[in-house]
């Protein structure tokens, strides 16, 4: 019988896989766009400006690196994007998507309030 400590690896496996397949269909979705796969790259630092709501301390940093992170409001700016045929719309939403997904993809989960090194995927090591 497994017990927690594999069960919660297998859960973060798990998510880790299903970050590789949002962040795959987001490269696909910008490529059938008429936009260039460069806006991935470009657009790929501007959603850690969320970062600077660590200056306030790390409830506030927690609070927006969350917003930030989540698929909520990337998820939106697709379905306007695409119900509007409005490209720039769609594709910010896939750059934002595609970020989140990659951080998944390397463990940086959801933050809790007291640290930033502690997160819905576990707790950040660093090496």
């Amino acid at each position: 019988m497994k017990n927690s400590s594999e069960d919660f690896k297998h859960f973060i496996t798990h998510l880790r896989f299903e970050s590789v397949a949002l962040a795959v269909l987001m490269i696909v979705l910008t490529y059938k766009s008429t936009y260039s796969l460069w806006w991935i790259l470009i657009g790929f630092p501007f959603i850690d400006i969320c970062m600077v709501g660590y200056l306030f301390g790390p409830k506030s940093g927690a609070l927006a690196y969350n917003l930030i992170h989540n698929a909520t409001i990337p998820t939106l700016l697709i379905s306007i994007g695409v119900l509007t045929s409005n490209g720039i719309l769609s594709v910010i939403g896939y750059v934002w998507v595609f970020h989140s997904a990659f951080d998944r993809i390397l463990g940086y989960g959801l933050k809790h309030k007291h640290s930033f090194n502690e997160t819905h995927m576990g707790k950040i090591i660093k090496s």
